[in-house]
């Protein structure tokens, strides 16, 4: 049995129990919570500050299915009020259209958001291939921005919150307050946060971002909002697969029909404490237990050059290496040492084959 006597805001916010019981999406949690409020009054107040963080964290957003039923039983509370006749029907047309109304302005709100974001942005820093930006924010957080990444920042950051657009990787120590939270909006997800470290990699022409937690709390949400919102613990990663279908002979993304899948796992620590995800941090390549076709865009983005392998069986390799200072034709000959291929580099042209 877990004892929550000793439960501090942030504790309370990673129980799963707890945050259904916040959204009102599970009858059960909600019952247990409702009694063990009840018999717990000396916990009210941290419990009370726990569900004003979550809000904070959800962006305030009510589930749907919670604004329907309200709708529904508003309509239905003024059906009593009138007398059934043939002249009914217009006030069923009415509410229907009231209804529809109503979901298609909280769709085109939740979708404007990131929108109103952009005509927003104040700053914004990128790096080229090969290359690695430290950025301090204006409240603090420090940003080091990896190869080929771009970061905006909103014009109100740090006046009522802390709002920021990734395309790329990034590592992020970020500083506490509770009162703004910090948003880190990607292409497939939105992450909330409060005081923590973390590292996101969302490349727009990779089949999968992911983000990493090493210390604090963040929760996240698909941008198209399947899946929920998802709350990591420390040393937990998530990843999205986007929904895309990759197109063989071009090597090109394509959007699909399929919902994207979401995993969670633990990153990926490696026998001298370095944490494979984060490694670039320390200028550090840290390839472990992957293919050839994984490793391709960490390569290109490191030593700004082009990848293309000459035969599908060669993407399908696998290594474990680790590099920091070495050229790109040191890397390729320490990894044919593992595996037999051949490679030809031409200007920033690398063709591998067998």
């Amino acid at each position: 049995m877990i004892d929550r006597s000793q439960f501090d805001a942030e504790d309370f916010l990673v129980d799963s129990t707890f945050q259904q019981f916040c959204a009102g999406t599970d009858k059960l949690c909600v019952e247990y919570w409702e009694k063990y409020i009840s018999a717990h009054p000396e916990q009210a107040k941290v419990i009370a500050e726990s569900k004003r963080l979550y809000f904070i964290l959800s962006g305030n957003k009510r589930p749907l299915n919670n604004q329907l039923e309200l709708l529904k039983q508003n309509f239905d509370t003024e059906k009593k009020n009138f007398k059934l006749n043939r002249n009914y029907n217009w006030l069923k047309i009415a509410a229907a259209i009231f209804l529809v109304a109503s979901i298609g302005f909280l769709y085109e709100n939740y979708k404007t958001k990131k929108d109103i974001l952009v005509a927003s942005v104040a700053q914004t820093f990128s790096t080229k291939s090969g290359e690695r930006k430290k950025i301090t924010l204006s409240d603090g957080s420090t940003v080091l921005l990896n190869a080929k990444s771009s970061i905006s920042i909103s014009a109100t950051f740090n006046e009522t919150n802390r709002e920021v657009i990734l395309n790329g990787e990034a590592y992020f120590d970020v500083v506490h307050n509770k009162d703004k939270p910090f948003k880190v909006h990607t292409n497939e997800f939105n992450i909330n946060v409060l005081g923590t470290a973390f590292n996101v990699r969302a490349y727009s022409d990779e089949i999968s971002s992911e983000a990493t937690l090493i210390r604090g709390l963040i929760t996240m949400e698909a941008v198209n909002g399947n899946g929920g919102t998802i709350t990591l613990k420390p040393s937990q990663k998530v990843t999205f697969y986007k929904n895309v279908i990759v197109e063989e002979k071009k090597k090109v993304l394509k959007p699909a029909k399929i919902s994207p899948e979401i995993t969670i796992n633990h990153y990926t620590l490696i026998k001298d404490s370095t944490i494979v995800e984060t490694a670039w941090t320390q200028n550090r390549i840290e390839i472990y237990d992957q293919d050839f076709d994984e490793i391709q865009g960490v390569l290109e983005k490191w030593f700004n050059v082009k990848i293309k392998f000459a035969d599908p069986e060669i993407e399908k390799y696998r290594f474990t290496a680790t590099f920091s200072q070495e050229s790109i034709e040191q890397v390729l000959s320490a990894l044919q040492k593992v595996e037999n291929f051949k490679y030809e580099i031409k200007g920033n042209q690398v063709i591998i084959s067998k």
